[in-house]
């Protein structure tokens, strides 16, 4: 332990959330429940995550192992140990299942019966903080939770005394801690605290090289730590703006991920689409022709696991014409379009023509026709698709507006500046109603929307807003014209 000797932490004592188990309630008798039934909220795998309140109420009085005695219910004996084990069992099926809110709730219970069993100072206690931690993150993306249940797992682990019977006991204690960092720098770097999650990450592979050197780890384990871990550094670097570090770690990721899982192995894919977008990240600097080589090695490996269709294959040929639509030469575009085509033709076929995906590539072709001089296209395109996108994301939408916006600047390379003033105008008076006036993209519009206006002879057909017309209007007189004297047609 001899690297984490040196850390001087202000002690605080972990929060620890109290379960309650409702009663009362409820006409029942105990009589009218079987076995099965207490225990078949966690047997089925179809159950669903709303309920009722009078099942709600009825599912937090069963108890495991219920007896009675002359007609009164006998206190549950059930050892804490054994209720911690079928309670990790539980959280870790919800979570294979991705039912994160019943994940997260078994994980709490798992938390209080840890303390139970183990004690406040218990390594296993600060194991179970740190898998609270990792399901905060990856099943529901709260970084901040995660962040304090980690922290909490670290003084644990550094306050308390951990004495270790085994190598094996070892290994496990320093697992712990490794984990305990590694989520520690995951959540900190989407909270931005980039330096701290450095510290962290670094601190997560200095004790994964120590636990390396322990007989009773395997060459397998050591390669999946060290792929989370370079996975991590690599993003947290690309956040950074480090290029060159990032560029290092993702190269070590793939090289070991090819080695563990093989070269055409599904796991691959997020790898190459992130190293991907690193390099795109660095605008006219970016290497396009490793960009089209880590997108296209990802819709390779798509295509020998998928069939044609596909929900993946849409992703890596739509992410893949793109990184050929960036690279700005003419011959690339044939290439892009001929991988939206593709697009368009698999999400049509599986989602639809008015799925949100369908309709990205629908933008993706007609922002390709617009480059190639096609805008006749480019138009019918952004035109079929105003209704659809009414329908799915509402009248008042950004994607409506941005389309609105398109169709103005296809107008404006045809010299046609009525029509995109019209254009121009619905994509303002959506951006602000959605954006509001003071968002970019709203002043942006407006600024254009000016300069249109001051070309000759277009300022008397158009007006910008409510306080432009009013001035148009005609000056208001109170002298008002009579066509008979008063008093001329008076009775006598």
């Amino acid at each position: 332990m001899s690297d984490i000797e040196d850390i001087s932490l202000e002690a605080a004592a972990p929060v620890v959330p109290v379960v309650e188990i409702g009663h009362g309630g409820s006409n029942r008798s105990p009589r009218d429940h079987s076995d099965q039934d207490y225990d078949s909220e966690f047997e089925s795998d179809e159950d669903d995550d709303t309920h009722s309140p009078q099942s709600t109420s009825r599912e937090r009085r069963r108890v495991r192992n219920v007896k009675t005695v002359n007609g009164r219910v006998a206190v549950d004996m059930t050892p804490p140990d054994d209720k911690l084990r079928d309670a990790q069992n539980r959280a870790k099926k919800y979570s294979r299942l991705k039912k994160a809110d019943k994940a997260i709730k078994e994980y709490v219970t798992c938390t209080a019966l840890a303390r139970i069993v183990y004690g406040n100072n218990h390594w296993k206690f600060a194991a179970s903080h740190v898998d609270l931690a990792e399901a905060y993150l990856d099943l529901k993306g709260y970084a901040i939770q995660a962040e304090f249940h980690s922290d909490s797992a670290k003084d644990i682990m550094l306050h308390g005394v951990h004495t270790s019977s085994s190598h094996k006991e070892k290994a496990d204690i320093y697992h712990v801690l490794i984990r305990v960092y590694y989520i520690m720098g995951k959540a900190l770097t989407i909270i931005l605290t980039y330096n701290e999650a450095e510290q962290a990450l670094t601190k997560a592979d200095r004790i994964s090289q120590e636990r390396s050197k322990l007989d009773c780890v395997t060459d397998d384990e050591c390669d999946e730590i060290d792929i989370k871990l370079y996975l991590a550094m690599a993003r947290l670097s690309s956040k950074q703006k480090k290029y060159a570090v990032a560029s290092a770690h993702y190269d070590k990721v793939l090289e070991l991920m090819e080695i563990r899982y093989g070269r055409d192995s599904l796991l691959l894919i997020p790898v190459y689409h992130d190293y991907g977008r690193l390099e795109q990240s660095k605008g006219r600097h970016g290497n396009h022709e490793k960009i089209i080589e880590l997108f296209l090695q990802a819709h390779s490996i798509a295509g020998a696991n998928h069939k044609t269709g596909s929900v993946e294959l849409v992703d890596t040929a739509l992410a893949l014409a793109q990184a050929y639509a960036s690279t700005g030469r003419e011959e690339a575009e044939a290439s892009a379009e001929s991988y939206l085509n593709e697009c368009q033709a698999n999400c049509t076929a599986v989602h639809g023509p008015h799925h949100t995906k369908t309709l990205e590539v629908n933008d993706e072709i007609a922002r390709l026709l617009i480059r190639t001089d096609r805008q006749d296209e480019a138009m019918t395109i952004l035109k079929s698709s105003i209704n659809p996108k009414s329908e799915v994301f509402g009248d008042y939408s950004e994607q409506v507006s941005d389309t609105y916006k398109m169709m103005a600047s296809v107008h404006l390379s045809q010299g046609n500046i009525e029509k995109a003033l019209r254009s121009y105008k619905k994509c303002h008076t959506i951006e602000t109603l959605v954006l509001g006036k003071n968002h970019r993209k709203t002043k942006d519009t407006l600024r254009t929307m000016e300069l249109l206006m001051a070309s000759p002879g277009v300022s008397s057909k158009f007006v910008l807003n409510k306080e432009d017309e009013l001035q148009k209007r005609p000056r208001f007189t109170s002298v008002v014209s009579r066509a008979t004297p008063l008093g001329a047609n008076k009775p006598q």
